[in-house]
């Protein structure tokens, strides 16, 4: 039988093994210490993997084109469904009960180029309006609108814009432009657009960056490759961005400053602003310059 003494060693004996409060702060501040030590490495390593499959997701883009390419005598799709640039990321539009239009990416969807369609988002993208399947997003493209999570290149080689009808039946063509009937010409044939940028992550204000991989976009270019491009250098843009006689005002209103643009550009005043971007990504990958850029 334990004798009283007995109990009393084993109670302290408990008592010396516990945590005293002091030493439980302590540990919760090591922990706490370490965490926030580790978040930003965590994170940086997260951003790191989504730069890393949103690359591939473009590499996987450039294929699709070169398919396409090789199935419609060398063209591939580009443009913008309206005069603003920053809409060439719709892949599917319903004007009305009787008209549902694929432009911009919408001719590789109507080509089942479009399987596995989630290489068509960024995996960093935090904004649901250009999320795969996402709330704001469903995909859905023969009964729903539905954007794509990338920009396509809205013009030419030469600078020149390529417009989509924005009303009729579809299949359609891109047109030269708006300010008379509409002019059907046939889409840019890859092989002329040698070093240049297709495809690219949405930029069309800093905001829109920072809802991606923050410091700057990934690129897609004609020969299939695709690499990041640091932001820093869209703060300084054309002074002046040359467009056709017939699109006159407001293609070239002004060239506001990148970093001034809105959370969502809806204005066709900010062309200069992104086609000037689109250039200087051209540049980047060797293409021939655009002789009517003049960089400041």
């Amino acid at each position: 039988m334990e004798s009283s003494k007995d109990q009393t060693r084993r109670h302290r004996g408990i008592a010396r093994a516990g945590f005293t409060l002091v030493e439980l702060l302590v540990v919760i501040g090591i922990i706490a210490i370490l965490i926030s030590v580790l978040l930003p490495t965590l994170a940086k390593a997260r951003e790191s993997a989504n730069r890393a499959a949103c690359l591939s997701n473009l590499r996987t883009i450039g294929q699709m084109f070169l398919i396409y390419a090789q199935d419609n005598k060398r063209q591939i799709p580009l443009g913008t469904q309206s005069n603003v640039y920053q809409e060439s990321y719709w892949l599917s539009l319903k004007t009305s009960s009787a008209d549902r239009r694929f432009p911009t990416w919408g001719p590789l969807y109507q080509a089942r180029l479009m399987k596995s369609p989630a290489y068509l988002y960024c995996p960093s993208s935090a904004d649901p309006w250009y999320q795969y399947n996402g709330p704001e997003n469903a995909w859905n493209p023969d009964n729903a609108n539905v954007r794509a999570g990338y920009f396509l290149r809205p013009m030419y080689y030469d600078g020149t814009p390529v417009l989509w009808r924005q009303t009729g039946t579809v299949p359609a063509p891109p047109v030269t432009g708006r300010a008379g009937p509409e002019e059907w010409r046939p889409m840019p044939k890859l092989d002329k657009m040698v070093n240049r940028a297709l495809a690219a992550d949405l930029f069309h204000s800093s905001y829109r960056i920072l809802y991606m991989h923050k410091t700057g976009i990934n690129v897609l270019y004609s020969d299939g490759s695709a690499k990041f491009q640091d932001r820093k250098p869209f703060d300084h843009l054309p002074s002046t961005w040359p467009m056709p006689s017939y699109l006159t005002s407001p293609w070239t209103s002004n060239v506001p400053t990148f970093a001034s643009l809105p959370m969502n550009t809806t204005g066709a005043g900010a062309n200069g602003t992104m086609a000037g971007i689109w250039e200087y990504l051209d540049r980047e990958g060797g293409a021939r310059p655009n002789p009517g850029f003049i960089f400041p």
